[in-house]
């Protein structure tokens, strides 16, 4: 159910961009502050996870879903306003199903290309990579 919002919500905002901007740099300041906000939901997640598994944890229950759910839209705010390390987590995350998402090879490859685009180098390299994987 959340998979299937959030890819209206990226079909509407794709829409709604210029073509000729997509996948560029915009507004950096707060792309890098969502980014960030991302980078540290995503720490707090392994955080909760690893505490969650302690058998002295204080908190019974694994609160890292929501801190994963939180660090994915926080990279999602950041991708769709070009920031091409938040478009490489979220290509990542949809290729190895990583922060909550359901493993979407469509998706993966969308922002995994954008992130690319832009020379982030490791996307290019897990684009090589898994282009090697499906031709075998």
């Amino acid at each position: 159910m959340i998979q299937q919002a959030l890819k209206k919500i990226i079909d509407l905002l794709l829409q709604s961009e210029d073509t000729k901007l997509q996948g560029m740099q915009l507004s950096m300041p707060e792309a890098d502050s969502d980014y960030m906000q991302g980078t540290y939901f995503e720490r707090l997640g392994a955080q909760h996870h690893r505490e969650s598994l302690s058998p002295y944890s204080v908190h019974p229950h694994d609160q890292s879903s929501t801190d994963y759910r939180n660090a994915m839209w926080n990279f999602l705010s950041a991708a769709l306003k070009g920031h091409k390390e938040a478009q490489y987590r979220l290509g990542i995350g949809y290729l190895n199903a990583e922060l909550g998402l359901d493993r979407n090879y469509e998706l993966a490859l969308l922002w995994l290309n954008r992130a690319a685009a832009q020379g982030h180098i490791a996307a290019d390299h897990a684009l090589k990579h898994s282009y090697e994987e499906i031709a075998f």
